[in-house]
């Protein structure tokens, strides 16, 4: 069960969370969605779709992007934020940044997505004070800047498996509800990393925590099937996303809401 907004979500069959990027330079929809009523439109639009979460962000942590200043990720994100509010879905914000976190939850954001896996302690304590879950992703160094020099692993199962374990007991242990895992496909990993990590994801599963995966238009799903154009991997990121199911991931973080919806009706129909 994964508790958001006062209600429990079953996780028996799997989650999709919309990707809402207000950003100007996302790897695949950056500057799209910068005026809030085109984001407001997009988040309505992914609602319909079949969105049971929608996250937010305001600052790119594609490999080698530059930081945003809070004060601007705050301007992109918080009225935004507090439009989708009223859509009466579930909606978590994606940020590093304590100081954007707080101002989101104060809104009344329902889930805390850090893609630094709470490295900053402050992350930890807003998750605990304001009672809500968080995601705790791998990423070998808290830089998207510097993380590509860092992917190097002996094992890369087992370096990011006890990497998400240790947070999710530290969060844990601070008070913070719940956590769920993404093993961070993309963040300080390459392709070979990005594959072992999916084919062996059911040791990450075995943790206990609803794993969450977003494999989502990635580079990964580009090199796999020759297709550069990022806005047009939507097929192997299904197909890619229908194997982390198969493995036992309980969240799937994606752009393509609909197609991830009707695949996943089928799926269900064929396994039960």
């Amino acid at each position: 069960m994964l508790r958001l907004d006062g209600k429990v979500f079953s996780l028996e069959r799997p989650l999709l969370m919309g990707i809402l990027n207000l950003t100007p330079d996302s790897f695949s929809d950056g500057g799209l969605y910068l005026d809030p009523e085109k984001a407001l439109e997009r988040a309505r639009e992914m609602v319909a779709e079949g969105a049971d979460i929608l996250d937010l962000g305001a600052e790119s942590t594609r490999p080698g992007a530059d930081p945003v200043p809070v004060e601007e990720e705050k301007r992109r994100l918080l009225p935004v934020l507090e439009a989708v509010l009223s859509l009466g879905v579930p909606v978590s914000v994606d940020t590093r940044k304590p100081e954007v976190a707080e101002e989101a939850l104060k809104m009344g954001a329902h889930l805390l997505n850090d893609v630094t896996g709470l490295w900053d302690e402050r992350m930890v304590a807003l998750a605990a004070r304001y009672g809500v879950p968080a995601v705790v992703m791998h990423m070998p160094v808290p830089d998207p800047k510097a993380m590509m020099a860092h992917a190097r692993y002996q094992d890369v199962v087992a370096e990011v498996k006890a990497f998400l374990k240790a947070q999710a007991e530290k969060a844990l242990g601070a008070g913070v509800p719940q956590v769920v895992l993404d093993p961070g496909f993309g963040f300080g990993k390459l392709l070979e990393h990005n594959l072992a990590l999916l084919r062996r994801l059911d040791e990450i599963v075995a943790l206990g925590h609803p794993v969450l995966v977003g494999l989502s238009r990635k580079r990964t799903i580009g090199e796999l099937t020759g297709v550069e154009d990022p806005a047009q991997r939507v097929h192997g990121s299904v197909a890619a996303h229908l194997f982390a199911v198969l493995k036992g991931a309980r969240i799937l973080r994606v752009h393509d809401v609909r197609a991830h919806r009707e695949a996943l009706r089928v799926w269900e129909a064929l396994w039960g």
